[in-house]
C-alpha cells in the first residue's frame, strides 16, 4: 500500500491482498476503482464485496482469500469480477442497495450489473476489496475513500475517520469503538449523541492515551482520572 494509503499492490503470490475500506460506506454509495496491472500468469481475478464486522475490531491474520476463506468467517459477502472487467486501466465501481443486493458498472459499457445478493443492511458496511490472481495492483479513486490492512504488526497510530487531519485518540464507551480524534469526538456527541458506527448511545468518551496507561476501559460507574462523562 502507498503512502496515500489508495494504490494496492501484491508483490509475491496470487493471494493474501484483502483490503478494507478506512470507513463505512453508505448504501447507494459508489466505490470506484482502477486495475493497474494484470498478471496473466495467474487465474482469476479481483474479488470485491462488503463486511458488516468493524475491520478495526478483527483480530488475528486475514485468510488468504476473500472467498471462500473470508465469507465463510460470517459477516461477509463477496464475489469474483467476471474475467471481461479485468483488463488493466478498467475502472469499477461497486455498491450496495437497500436490499443488500451488489451490483457494478465498469467503463467497459457494464452499468448496473447484478453481481450477488446477501448483505446485511442493519449494520455498518465496509468495502472489501481482495487484490487476487490476475489482479496485482488496483488504485482507489475519488478522495472520500482510502484503504487500510489488518495484520498483527500494523501500527496502533491512526487518523480520524471524519476529519483524517488529527490522530484518532478517543473511545466511544459503552460501545468501543475507536477511529475518532477528540474534535470529532465532541462534535458527534453533540450532534446526535451516538457512534456513527453502531449507532449505540453513547455515554463516555474515553482518551485512548489514559486507556492504555489504566490497562483498558472502565467496566463499571467508576472511571480513571482524566476520562470524562460526556452526559
Amino acid at each position: 500500500m502507498d503512502e496515500s494509503c489508495c494504490t494496492v499492490s501484491r508483490i509475491d503470490t496470487f493471494h493474501d491482498g484483502i483490503v478494507f475500506s478506512n470507513r463505512p460506506v453508505e448504501l447507494e454509495e459508489k466505490v470506484t476503482l482502477k486495475i493497474l496491472q494484470d498478471d496473466q500468469k495467474w487465474h482469476g481475478g479481483l474479488r470485491v464485496g462488503f463486511t458488516w464486522e468493524d475491520p478495526h475490531l478483527q483480530s488475528g491474520d486475514l485468510p488468504p482469500f476473500a472467498c471462500p476463506n473470508l465469507v465463510l468467517q460470517g459477516k461477509t459477502c463477496a464475489s469474483v469480477l467476471p474475467d471481461d472487467y479485468l483488463a488493466e486501466g478498467t475502472t469499477i465501481s461497486f455498491w450496495v442497495d437497500s436490499q443488500g443486493c451488489v451490483f457494478c458498472s465498469t467503463s467497459l459499457g457494464a452499468e448496473g450489473s447484478f453481481l450477488f445478493g446477501g448483505v446485511s443492511v442493519k449494520s455498518p458496511l465496509w468495502a472489501v476489496v481482495d487484490v487476487y490472481g490476475r489482479t496485482r495492483a488496483v488504485q482507489l479513486l475519488g478522495k472520500q475513500l482510502q484503504a487500510r490492512t489488518i495484520c498483527s504488526e500494523e501500527s496502533p497510530v491512526e487518523d480520524c475517520m471524519v476529519c483524517f487531519a488529527s490522530e484518532a485518540s478517543t473511545m466511544m464507551f459503552p460501545c468501543h469503538h475507536t477511529g475518532f480524534c477528540s474534535v470529532c469526538s465532541v462534535k458527534i456527541f453533540k450532534a446526535s449523541g451516538r457512534c456513527p458506527l453502531c449507532r449505540e448511545k453513547v455515554e463516555k468518551i474515553l482518551r485512548i492515551s489514559l486507556l492504555v496507561e489504566n490497562e483498558g476501559p472502565p467496566s463499571g460507574s467508576g472511571k480513571p482520572e482524566g476520562i470524562h462523562s460526556l452526559r
